[in-house]
């Protein structure tokens, strides 16, 4: 079957898609996730691409992670005509995208996401980015991809615990533009990750991808339409910012999910958002496995109860999103609609306050 693009998503065997881009005799190089270093190599070797393996982890999300990346291009004489190709999760695909867009004050790049919460989220929509100071994404860019390679065909070798992130990812796009297939996704899962078959996790994929495109498209630099896709990230953030401090860090996707409850929370607090809607919102991801932040922050990071709200409302002033004394957050109104409201930084801790 021929790919199909999305904007600059392009959807397709790796082997096919690898080609177009390497095509014009310009050098073209790889950090390739060595968790899937064996299957990309071949294909990497048959091309003439040089290629570095390279060990993801959040913990690596870093500037340590960019150093490696940046002296190995030096190293190789990489120029600014080079060729970056990202191979991997989100880790690899943030830190790849972030060397490029840096390296010789930005050269080409091209990414290959290897994980659910990767094709349907992190390696589309040209956001890079690095941890700092155990706050997530705090420094990073905005730059476009050439392209971006989506072969849902690598997710069937993909352990059930990155499914379960990915899918948070993909819940929480479908919360923001398809309530339909939410509830169908929602229905299916509650039998297991299994019950998705490879075509409907393959079009679960691709619905995933237009949504965000079509936003993206109209708000390349998160001015105003984009900030609707940080739905379950400032409280998500700011959980797996305290887990990652306490050295017991979760999967994005596990942080996303407590966030979306979160946001449903606040949402009815906030009066936009019916409680039985809400309460509807947080059992359905209870029922699929995910934890809420309380849940989340007592298993992984030892939090007692009455510690949580004081280190969430810690964490969230350090949010990227904090503009002075006010802070972008997503709230629900129904499934497939948001909205990105401005909210005084201390209404949102008295909310923490009052929740948790």
């Amino acid at each position: 079957m021929e790919p199909v693009s999305v904007e600059n998503v392009v959807f397709g065997p790796f082997g096919q898609c690898l080609p177009s881009l390497v095509q014009g005799g310009d050098r073209a190089f790889a950090v390739v996730d060595s968790a899937v270093a064996d299957r990309f190599a071949p294909v990497l070797d048959e091309f003439g691409v040089e290629w570095m393996a390279f060990r993801a982890s959040e913990e690596r999300k870093s500037f340590e992670g960019l150093q490696e990346i940046a002296g190995w291009l030096l190293e190789h004489e990489a120029d600014r005509g080079a060729l970056l190709l990202g191979i991997g999760g989100g880790v690899t695909t943030d830190l790849t995208g972030f060397a490029a867009s840096v390296y010789k004050r930005g050269i080409r790049y091209a990414l290959v996401p290897t994980t659910l919460l990767a094709q349907v989220d992190a390696a589309v929509g040209g956001k890079t980015g690095i941890d700092f100071h155990g706050c997530k994404n705090v420094i990073g860019t905005f730059s476009m991809p050439e392209a971006v390679c989506v072969d849902t065909a690598v997710l069937a070798s993909l352990p059930l615990e990155e499914l379960r992130s990915g899918m948070a990812e993909a819940l929480k796009t479908l919360v923001i533009g398809d309530a339909a297939m939410y509830r169908e996704a929602v229905e299916r899962m509650r039998g297991g990750m299994e019950r998705l078959g490879d075509n409907e996790l393959s079009a679960l994929v691709r619905r995933c991808v237009g949504i965000k495109s079509g936003i993206v498209a109209a708000d390349r630099t998160e001015k105003g339409e984009r900030m609707k896709l940080n739905l379950g990230h400032t409280l998500g953030h700011a959980a797996e910012s305290v887990c990652l401090e306490a050295g017991r860090p979760v999967t994005h996707g596990e942080a996303v999910a407590a966030g979306i409850i979160a946001a449903a929370a606040v949402s009815w607090k906030k009066g936009v958002l019916d409680r039985s809607l809400a309460e509807s919102i947080c059992n359905d991801l209870k029922s699929l496995g995910y934890s809420d932040i309380p849940g989340l922050l007592s298993r992984h990071a030892g939090l007692r109860e009455e510690e949580i709200a004081p280190k969430l409302s810690e964490f969230v002033l350090n949010d990227k999103k904090r503009n002075k004394d006010f802070i972008n957050f997503v709230l629900i109104r129904g499934l497939g609609s948001v909205m990105a409201e401005v909210l005084d930084v201390n209404e949102l801790q008295g909310i923490i306050h009052d929740l948790y």
